[in-house]
């Protein structure tokens, strides 16, 4: 793969993740964490079943451009791993509320 191709790609979910924080402010104003940490739930399951499908349809030929599927693989993991960072920052919040003396 040429360097011009990882740049792209690169500018490519570079945008997409612009594009999905600017709707995400959009849509978070006026909702709840809980909400909010909803949808994020939803979207993160979304990205999984698709990166799942994209592997399926990989290994069974369907689907010849693995490029395609890596970029829609890594979206998944990446998701995934921005989600397990928010629940381990919002669980440290909470134990640390917990030690709180009154």
């Amino acid at each position: 793969m040429s360097n011009n191709r990882i740049a792209q790609i690169y500018k490519s979910i570079a945008q997409q993740t612009a594009d999905a924080s600017s709707k995400s402010k959009e849509k978070s104003s006026g909702k709840s964490f809980a909400d909010v940490l909803k949808e994020s739930i939803k979207e993160v399951n979304k990205l999984q079943l698709e990166a799942d499908e994209a592997l399926k349809a990989l290994a069974t030929g369907k689907e010849e451009d693995i490029q395609k599927v890596m970029v829609t693989l890594q979206k998944a993991d990446v998701s995934l791993k921005l989600l397990m960072e928010v629940r381990n920052k919002a669980l440290e919040a909470y134990q640390e509320i917990m030690r709180m003396q009154v």
